[in-house]
Formats: C-alpha cells, structure tokens, sequence
C-alpha cells in the first residue's frame, strides 16, 4: 500500500509502474532515490516472520520501478534500458569509470533484512 502511495505501483493491479515525478531528475537522482525506497521497508520489517516476502517484493516492484522510470525518461522501452543499466543498476560515470550511484543487488537486500 505504501508502494501504491508513492507512485510505485499501479492503482488498478500491482504492478511497478513509472513514477511521473522523477522523469526531470538525473538518472542517479532516480536510481539513490529507488535505493532509498528499497532499503526502508526492510528496516521496517526487519524483525517479521515473513521478511523474505517483503525483499521479494522490494526485489522486484522497486528495481522495476526505476527501469520503467528511466525508460519512460529516456523516452525508450524498459527492454532497451535494461543492457544500459544491469541488474545491479549501477550508473557509472564514463570519463573515470567511478560508480555514481547503484541498486543494492539482491544479495545485499538479504544482508539488509537480516538482524
């Protein structure tokens, strides 16, 4: 439900959807603040039985999220968006090769969660 009020996810069915808001931020402006969205639920919930349900869906809804943000930024499809960014969702700036801001993969969610 939070997902919802946030704009993460569709109203109709839960699906990850674009969020409209961050389409005039830089794409590492998008990918800390959907890092930032990840994180929060885990530490909320840290302590539930049902944990792993919860990383499943900041796994998935979340990181789909920002794809379909970048992708509707870039004015392209998430399909073409995804060999740009990889799973991890690393932006890496091309003079130095530094990375400038990236998606906790879904091994480090694990660690995340955990008391």
């Amino acid at each position: 439900r939070r997902l919802r009020d946030r704009g993460l996810i569709s109203r109709r069915r839960p699906r990850p959807i674009h969020v409209a808001s961050l389409t005039n931020v830089s794409d590492r402006d998008i990918v800390n603040w959907s890092a930032g969205i990840a994180i929060s639920p885990l530490s909320y919930y840290r302590c539930c039985d049902n944990l792993y349900q919860v990383r499943t869906i900041v796994n998935y809804q979340i990181r789909w999220s920002a794809i379909f943000t970048l992708a509707h930024k870039h004015k392209s499809s998430a399909r073409n968006i995804i060999p740009k960014y990889p799973k991890d969702s690393n932006i890496v700036n091309q003079e130095g090769g530094k990375t400038l801001a990236e998606f906790p993969n879904s091994i480090e969610l694990g660690k995340l969660g955990l008391g």
